[in-house]
C-alpha cells in the first residue's frame, strides 16, 4: 500500500510541477511589473525592433503632419541612424524601460482598457533629440504617442487570464513540493523514490520544451497586430519568453539529473551494505 501511495504522490508532484513551472515563469516575468521591465529591457538593443520603431516613428510623425512629406525619406534615414547610435546609451534603455513600465500598468489595470497600447513617447523624444542636428526641420513629438498592440477581445481575455498565474503557480508549486515529500516519505526505498522523481523532473522539462514551440507559434498566429511595429514587438517578446523559459527548463532538467544520479548511487550503496 505504501508503494502505491508513494507512486501516486510522486505522479501528483510531477503533474503539479508541469503546471507550476510555466505559471511561475509568467508570474515572475510578465505579471510582476519589475520582472517584466527587466525581462523586456533586452529588446531595447535588438536591431529588428530598432528598425521597426524608426519606420513607425517616421510614418506616424508624417501622418500627423509633424514631419513634412518632402523630407520624409531623408528623415527616415536620419532617425534610423540615431536609433543605431544611441541604442547602447543609458538614456535610450531608460526610455524603453519607462515605455514598458507604462504599458504594463495599463495592461494590468482594473478595469482593463478596450485597446492595449504602448506609449512610445519617451523613446520618440529621446531619438528625435539625438537626430535634431541632422534634420532640416525641428520635430515636436506628440505628448502621447500610443501604439495599439492588442485590440481583439479574445486577446484581452488572455491577458486577463495571465493575471491569475501568480496564485495558480504558487498553489501548484506548493502541491508539487508537498506531494514530492510525501512520495519520498512513503516509499519503502527512499533512494528509489528520489531517482524516480529525478527522472520525472527530466521528463517534465522535456515535455514543456517540446510544447513550447507549438504554443509560441499558436500565440503569434492568433494574436492580432494592428501595425508592423506591434507585430515585431509581439514576435520578439514571444521569442524572448521561449528562450527564457528554456533556461528554466535546463535548470529543472539538471536538477532532475542530479536527483536521479543521487538516487541510483544511494540505491547502489544500500545494496552493497546489505550484500
Amino acid at each position: 500500500m505504501r508503494t502505491v501511495l508513494s507512486f501516486v504522490s510522486g505522479a501528483v508532484a510531477l503533474l503539479a510541477l508541469l503546471a507550476a513551472v510555466p505559471l511561475l515563469w509568467l508570474s515572475t516575468h510578465i505579471v510582476d511589473e519589475d520582472g517584466y521591465v527587466a525581462f523586456s529591457s533586452t529588446l531595447a538593443k535588438d536591431t529588428e525592433l530598432q528598425s521597426a520603431f524608426s519606420a513607425y516613428l517616421t510614418d506616424e510623425l508624417s501622418a500627423r503632419g509633424v514631419l513634412p512629406a518632402a523630407v520624409k525619406g531623408p528623415a527616415a534615414t536620419v532617425l534610423a541612424g540615431a536609433m543605431r547610435r544611441t541604442s547602447n546609451e543609458a538614456g535610450f534603455v531608460d526610455a524603453w524601460e519607462e515605455t514598458q513600465r507604462g504599458s504594463h500598468r495599463e495592461a494590468f489595470a482594473d478595469p482593463m482598457p478596450k485597446v492595449l497600447g504602448i506609449d512610445v513617447s519617451p523613446m520618440a523624444v529621446f531619438v528625435t533629440k539625438q537626430a535634431t542636428g541632422d534634420l532640416p526641420v525641428a520635430l515636436a513629438v506628440p505628448k502621447h504617442l500610443v501604439v495599439p498592440v492588442v485590440t481583439d477581445a479574445s486577446d484581452r481575455e488572455m491577458v486577463d487570464r495571465v493575471k491569475q498565474s501568480t496564485t495558480a503557480g504558487r498553489i501548484a508549486g506548493i502541491v508539487a513540493v508537498i506531494a514530492a515529500v510525501a512520495s519520498v516519505g512513503l516509499a519503502r526505498r527512499t533512494s528509489a523514490a528520489v531517482a524516480w522523481l529525478g527522472g520525472g523532473m527530466i521528463a517534465v522539462a522535456g515535455l514543456l520544451w517540446l510544447s513550447s514551440g507549438p504554443v509560441t507559434q499558436s500565440i503569434l498566429d492568433h494574436t492580432e497586430a494592428p501595425s508592423e511595429f506591434a507585430r515585431t514587438l509581439q514576435k520578439l517578446l514571444v521569442d524572448r519568453a521561449a528562450s527564457s523559459l528554456d533556461a528554466w527548463l535546463v535548470i529543472l532538467a539538471v536538477g532532475g539529473g542530479i536527483a536521479a544520479i543521487a538516487g541510483f548511487v544511494g540505491r547502489a550503496v544500500t545494496a552493497r551494505r546489505t550484500a
